[in-house]
């Protein structure tokens, strides 16, 4: 069987049909992942999702191919083979050939690395998953050619088969089928046992699924083959076919009942975390959780399946958690019941036939502690629950809420200028408590505050209002998160940069030993921007570097993106600060010209884009744009102090500016300052652990490795060339050498 086996892996790999078959396969692959999802154009993502969920499409074509050549030798009786040996053999020498297409995925997967961080475990369990993939289709095909006499014919029928089998769970987009029809489909789906792996996680009912699936069909493939030889069977071989078959098939129907999950994702997204388990042991008494989700939803998202999962994961770690769920679909109580809370459905696009349908879905949590609640309104995915279920619990917990006061400080509005703010923060579990410095019981309310103060701008705060602040923030209780500058933008306009009003709070830095600098930060890894290039309406993409993009670090670990901010610089006198955000060190500064007040600095991104930055700009380095101060605290205003302040500034008051923030987002939106805005309060609020859990649940899957615009693009170029000239030149010039060494 051993030489059988090598005889025909090395016949195979020579085969014109098997060079044409590697070389689709691999540029496939590399084209829909890096030109579906623009991946040079600045949306890119490092997320191998769609590059490992590329991989059964192609395999519609490749597996009937790559299993066509070797169908002869399941009937080749001069082999002193088994018929189960030939058959065995044969699945061998197709599993090992898919092997070998998998390992061309490797260069791609290697320049992906280049541009931005790539999820080692993802790879991992995407790798072993479709080992397992590959595993059940080529049996699938290998019974399709036992039972169907002609090749060619075989052949397509396999690709049809497939094309139905990697596409099942999307049945219910387009037809309305019941839900046992609906749950058989989801079973079938190649698509469907995917999902769980290209996340980084290994889900035993997916393997076994596929396993089972491999030896049913490599059963029937044998039992095909005695049947058309017109072959008895005997008592002993015909019970162990039965067993065999019957075994593979409850495996596959019922593989669901146990199982075991185990996540190999970076941040072990999809695990309970330590600070989960101390919170959940603090819990005395009983916790109800209810997950109520309706069955359409079910049918039509496979990661809809990992929030029940990670639920039922999150409540075994405690008898005192209970967790039901509900269809609201089924149950009119479970609709009244979330009415009560005030949680809405949610309207879905879905297609049916040629038209295009809304449905209405729940997909929600209601958690209970002691006659209180709180509510999760919906969610989609495992990937932020843990952080959302923690942030309720210890709200529940501690009987207190999570409070956050937001000032405006430079004439901005909050419901139109900053209206993602509190939405935002409503959604991370914060209650929001707007403060308006025209108020003139201003300084009064504030005192009545607990919780985070949030400034942004200080153009407009007068001195009493600065003074009200100060005391806050020297209040034992007071944190804040000041985002100042002393210059403002005009950023409905020219972007022309002034000299602010009022520096109030600026002053009040400066006193503590933060220096904002006569200077206006700029770098490298900046911004992409679209610009009308002439008067016929053409756009160019342009590189502006006074939009910086921060690479991922500790206090942003996605990474973010400031505005016109101003480098900061600290004293000595100060021991207590410390750098919160910093540039990459290719970042540079542009000098404040006080001969021109109106315009500070050149802002227009044409004329910064040509200017040479050798005799424009200063000497590189990496530049602070924030700055955290902990520990003893003096006024400026009044001869207070404090011996726990825990302040937080930043150098640009528009990063979580509606309009900036609509500039970076795109199609699909950059949610990251929100994100770091969510990180610091929570720091500041004392949840510190709560913040890392925050950080952990998110990864940074941007081209943010590459940060000068001409390495990137040389740097796509080689990509480019390395994966659709070198590889495929590679592949055939070894089947070229390989048949000339045969004919010799």
């Amino acid at each position: 069987m051993k030489n059988f086996l090598k005889h025909n892996i090395l016949n195979s790999i020579k085969t014109p049909s098997f060079i044409i078959i590697s070389i689709l396969f691999e540029t496939f692959v590399a084209i829909n992942f890096f030109f579906r999802q623009q991946f040079f154009t600045g949306s890119g993502s490092t997320d191998l999702i769609l590059f490992f969920s590329a991989v059964p499409y192609i395999c519609i074509i490749a597996i009937p191919a790559l299993c066509y050549k070797q169908s002869f030798s399941i009937y080749d009786d001069f082999i002193p083979l088994s018929s189960f040996k030939r058959i065995l053999a044969v699945y061998l020498t197709r599993l090992i050939l898919f092997s070998f297409l998998i390992i061309l995925l490797l260069p791609a997967i290697l320049l992906i690395n280049l541009f931005g961080s790539t999820d080692n475990g993802q790879i991992f369990t995407s790798l072993i998953c479709l080992v397992f993939y590959g595993s059940a289709v080529i049996s699938l095909c290998g019974f399709i050619q036992t039972a169907v006499s002609n090749k060619v014919t075989s052949m397509i029928i396999s690709a049809l088969i497939l094309a139905v089998f990697n596409s099942a769970h999307l049945f219910s987009v387009y037809v309305n089928l019941p839900d046992f029809l609906a749950g058989l489909a989801r079973k079938l789906s190649f698509a469907w046992h995917f999902d769980a792996a290209g996340k980084g996680i290994l889900d035993t009912r997916d393997l076994l699924w596929l396993g089972a699936g491999s030896a049913f069909f490599l059963c029937l493939s044998n039992t095909t083959i005695q049947i058309n030889k017109g072959l008895q069977f005997s008592s002993s071989l015909k019970l162990h076919h039965i067993l065999l078959s019957v075994i593979s098939l409850l495996i596959m129907l019922n593989g669901n009942r146990w199982y075991t999950r185990i996540d190999f994702s970076k941040n072990k997204t999809y695990s309970i975390s330590k600070y989960s388990k101390s919170l959940i042991n603090r819990i005395e008494n009983p916790v109800k959780i209810t997950y109520y989700r309706s069955s359409s939803i079910a049918k039509l998202y496979p990661q809809i399946r990992d929030v029940a999962d990670f639920l039922t994961e999150y409540a075994s770690q405690s008898r005192k958690i209970n967790l039901i769920i509900k269809d609201p679909d089924k149950d009119q109580a479970s609709r009244t019941m979330l009415e009560n809370y005030g949680i809405a459905s949610q309207q879905l696009r879905t297609v049916s036939g040629t038209s295009t349908e809304f449905i209405t879905v729940y997909s929600a949590i209601v958690i209970e502690y002691e006659g209180n609640a709180e509510t999760i309104p919906f969610t989609m995915a495992a990937n932020t629950l843990e952080y959302d279920l923690d942030g309720r619990i210890r709200h529940l917990l501690s009987g207190t809420s999570r409070n956050v006061n937001i000032v405006i400080g430079n004439g901005m509005s909050l419901n139109d200028d900053y209206g993602y703010v509190i939405p935002w923060l409503q959604s991370q579990g914060f209650i929001c408590n707007p403060l308006f410095i025209e108020d003139p019981a201003f300084a009064n309310e504030l005192e009545k505050c607990t919780g985070p103060l949030l400034v942004l701008g200080d153009s407009e705060i007068k001195i009493e209002q600065a003074i009200a602040i100060e005391n806050y923030i020297l209040n034992e209780k007071g944190s804040a998160l000041l985002a100042i500058s002393p210059y403002v933008t005009d950023i409905e306009n020219n972007w022309y940069i002034t000299k602010a009003k009022r520096t109030n709070l600026v002053e009040l830095a400066e006193h503590w030993g933060i220096t904002f600098e006569n200077e206006i930060a700029a770098d490298i890894s900046c911004s992409r921007i679209t610009m009308y290039a002439d008067d016929n309406n053409q756009t160019t993409l342009l590189n502006y570097p006074l939009w910086i993009s921060l690479l991922p670090q500790q206090n942003s670990p996605l990474g973010m993106t400031l505005f016109w901010a101003t480098p900061l610089t600290f004293t000595d006198d100060n021991k207590n600060i410390k750098p919160y955000l910093i540039t990459s060190p290719a970042a540079y500064s542009y000098e404040i010209d006080n001969q021109s007040p109106e315009k500070l600095i050149e802002t227009n991104p044409f004329v910064l884009e040509n200017r040479s930055l050798e005799t424009s700009a200063h000497s590189r380095g990496s530049i602070i744009l924030g700055a955290e101060i902990t520990g003893p605290l003096s006024g400026l205003y009044n001869f207070s102090q404090t011996q726990n302040s825990h302040v937080i500034i930043i150098s640009d008051q528009y990063f979580v500016n509606s309009l900036m923030t609509g500039y970076i987002g795109g199609d699909t939106g950059d949610y990251r300052n929100f994100e770091f805005l969510t990180n610091a309060l929570l720091k500041l609020n004392g949840e510190e652990e709560l913040a890392a859990l925050q950080s952990r649940t998110n990864r940074d899957t941007s081209l943010y490795k590459i940060t000068d615009a001409h390495h990137f693009n040389t740097l796509r170029l080689i990509t480019f060339i390395i994966l659709f000239i070198v590889i495929p030149f590679v592949i055939l010039t070894t089947g070229v050498i390989l048949n000339v060494k045969k004919d010799r």
